[in-house]
């Protein structure tokens, strides 16, 4: 495999998932682990289709499809280490989870960060 920088004209032909950055210095999100946080500014991507498809429920909050098996192949991770990452994001209530019915995937709401004080006075 060759290296191959981009040119002048290329470098912003690729889209990018974005994490918050205060995952990694709020005290309050820092012990999450690394897959939470990744697995977090990708259903934050997925926000944008929901957006654009319209899923929104009764009270206008959006919400998303994002399978456990779909976060699996995205992380390159096996179940086990996924499934503790969705329960990460849920226990700092970054998101929360609906069932829609047996072998049917859960719809997701995307919560926000809780910018909480960091440093006290």
């Amino acid at each position: 495999m060759y290296f191959i920088p981009y040119k002048a004209n290329e470098f912003l032909e690729n889209s990018f998932f974005q994490v918050p950055k205060e995952l990694f210095v709020n005290q309050y999100y820092t012990d999450l682990s690394l897959a939470s946080k990744v697995l977090y500014g990708l259903l934050l991507d997925r926000l944008s289709l929901s957006i654009k498809n319209k899923w929104t429920d009764k009270y206008g909050d959006i919400y998303i499809i994002f399978s456990r098996k779909e976060a699996q192949e995205k992380l390159n991770l096996s179940d086990k280490p996924v499934t503790k990452a969705f329960k990460e994001l849920k226990n700092k209530k970054l998101i929360r989870e609906k069932r829609t019915g047996f072998k049917k995937n859960n719809i997701i709401y995307v919560g926000k960060i809780n910018h909480v004080k960091m440093y006290e006075s």
